[in-house]
């Protein structure tokens, strides 16, 4: 009797765990049976937060987490257009941008109705350019952007939607969330592949702006994967008064250049000191980078010469400096970090100056031999 007795609550838990697994199961088939959630939906969820992640009022409810609210809203929108342009019947290039804009027109217009308290630059908006024999869609909503290719090709049967269908293809880059896109067609090779440019920039509610471009090349062999061609992270100044910037930004015809500017290590405060401008010709298949300019090569060489010196990297350190002396020197005086207080040139003759960075203790002195600019000497008064 003893041995039935025990038998029994034994069983009345598997009974219980049974129960609830069924329970369990149930409730996910009910989910998994459920209409997909529409971009509307993403709206009216999104309604009651603040119009931009930098307004203080009002709260956002706790339920909501804003940026996967957006991240969701934009998937939800990509459904949509992907479900346009394969429906009733499967859409020729021809007719795809013309469906595109019907389905993103809908949202567009639900969002001024639903988000009608916020300012209309925060309410949903998109941008159709067609890359025969895509297209592409640039969307933004609150203070987010987002960029997606749409093209039709063919799944192998392994696929989950084989056969030959419009997908929405992303992009590796901008990996994270951008505040600002600008979309540029670019010159096609030889090939006749479709190639794109997306200039992206990044903003908090305060400090600096990260600004990028990123190229890429499609064809509907590529599939799901376009080619990156072009892929450059710099930074924007925060004063357009400022502004250090050097070049022209050019992105028509076979020979583009691209500008932008970046941190470094003698920057006095979150304003970078340092440009570039980045050339490419894309006459061929292969676009080819054809060469950088400079704002200042001369600080671009005192930049180099102090980031290779905090690295220890004396073999690279020694192609900025004028002498094995001056570079053995460095790498034993250098501090690990350099808070520059200013930015002063002196001038030191036809082909030298002074660079001063902590008046009176840091300055380092520049020399031009044959076009370079190369270290010859330095003061760095380090505090005891």
């Amino acid at each position: 009797m003893k041995r039935h007795r025990a038998i029994q609550p034994a069983l009345s838990a598997l009974a219980i765990l049974f129960s609830l697994a069924i329970g369990i199961i149930s409730s996910s088939a009910a989910v998994a049976g459920a209409e997909p959630q529409t971009p509307q939906d993403f709206l009216r969820q999104m309604a009651a937060l603040a119009p931009d992640n930098c307004s203080a009022v009002p709260a956002p409810p706790p339920t909501v987490d804003a940026d996967h609210s957006e991240e969701l809203l934009f998937e939800s929108v990509e459904a949509l257009v992907a479900d346009r342009l394969n429906r009733p019947t499967l859409a020729h290039p021809s007719e795809a941008e013309a469906r595109a804009k019907s389905a993103l027109r809908e949202v567009e217009q639900s969002s001024a109705e639903i988000n009608k308290s916020w300012p209309e630059e925060n309410r949903f908006h998109f941008e159709v350019l067609a890359l025969h024999p895509a297209i592409l869609v640039r969307m933004s909503y609150r203070d987010a952007e987002k960029v997606v290719l749409f093209g039709s090709f063919h799944r192998d049967e392994y696929a989950v939607d084989a056969g030959t269908k419009w997908h929405e293809v992303g992009f590796e880059d901008p990996s994270s969330r951008a505040s600002g896109i600008d979309l540029f067609l670019l010159h096609r090779g030889p090939s006749g592949r479709g190639r794109l440019l997306a200039r992206a920039w990044y903003s908090g509610c305060a400090g600096s702006i990260g600004e990028a471009y990123y190229g890429y090349e499609w064809s509907p062999e590529a599939g799901d994967f376009p080619e990156q061609i072009i892929k450059i992270e710099g930074a924007e100044s925060l004063d357009s008064a400022d502004s250090k910037s050097v070049g022209k930004l050019s992105t028509t015809g076979t020979r583009i250049q691209l500008p932008y500017c970046f941190f470094s290590t003698i920057d006095t405060w979150d304003n970078p000191t340092l440009c570039a401008a980045d050339s490419f010709d894309l006459s061929g298949d292969a676009p080819r980078f054809t060469g950088r300019t400079y704002n200042s090569p001369d600080l671009v060489v005192l930049n180099k010469a102090i980031q290779y010196a905090q690295a220890h990297d004396y073999i690279a350190l020694r192609g900025y400096c004028a002498s094995d002396a001056v570079a053995k020197r460095l790498i034993r005086g250098i501090p690990p970090f350099l808070f520059p207080d200013e930015l002063r040139k002196i001038k030191l003759g036809p082909q030298g100056e002074k660079v001063v960075l902590q008046d009176p203790s840091v300055s380092f002195n520049l020399v031009e031999r044959r076009g370079q600019w190369l270290l010859e000497n330095f003061r760095i008064d380090r505090a005891e």
